[in-house]
């Protein structure tokens, strides 16, 4: 991660919706992560970005708060039963020299983008931390609704300035080991949750013990 992923300012950046995190724009930066689409059949590619809030101290001191912003303009696929469409944005917390955790949140988006995940709660999105950060023990994510900011909204049913837009939700990308994730598969994302829980596992660590 470079200062030149880093724009100008908080301030050029839509941070609706975050107010609840942000706390001093002192402490916020935003980095952008520029992207390009796989060509199409007559060879034309399409760039796009995905943007990160970075907030130091919080949830607390010594920690750092990653949230994406503009997610939200990627398809997802998924629908409540009415029939309108959910997008998502993506947040995560890491010890605040661990920056790596951007590019993890990085890589939720582009696998939105690629369409290799249904995005949902308890959707895991395999190797996203092993690929930008080798050598940590949980190599993957899990989703779930975000539990460490209680200010912050969750969900989004006003579908943007025309209220026609969708609704947004937000999600939380937690890393897990590789046999937390075959956990996952043998016994649901409930059931690794309460685990984590019962441990008290610190799951802002990306090198903790595994609880399976």
């Amino acid at each position: 991660m470079s200062d030149e992923n880093t724009l100008p300012g908080p301030d050029t950046a839509d941070l609706s919706g975050l107010e609840g995190i942000l706390g001093g724009k002192d402490k916020v930066r935003v980095l952008r992560y520029p992207h390009e689409t796989e060509p199409d059949e007559e060879g034309k590619t399409t760039e796009w970005h995905c943007d990160i809030v970075v907030v130091d101290n919080v949830p607390a001191v010594g920690f750092s708060t990653y949230a994406t912003i503009g997610a939200r303009e990627l398809p997802t696929n998924v629908t409540t039963p009415e029939g309108r469409q959910i997008r998502s944005e993506f947040v995560t917390v890491g010890r605040t020299g661990h920056r790596a955790m951007a590019d993890v949140l990085d890589a939720c988006a582009l696998a939105v983008a690629t369409g290799s995940i249904h995005v949902a709660p308890g959707a895991v999105i395999p190797n996203a931390v092993g690929l930008v950060d080798p050598g940590r023990r949980c190599e993957h994510l899990i989703l779930t609704p975000p539990f460490l900011w209680p200010e912050l909204q969750v969900v989004d049913e006003t579908g943007g300035p025309d209220g026609a837009g969708p609704l947004l939700t937000r999600l939380q990308a937690v890393p897990i080991t590789t046999a937390e994730m075959s956990a996952i598969g043998r016994d649901g994302a409930d059931a690794l949750f309460e685990k984590l829980d019962t441990a008290d596992a610190d799951v802002t660590n990306p090198d903790r013990p595994s609880v399976v």
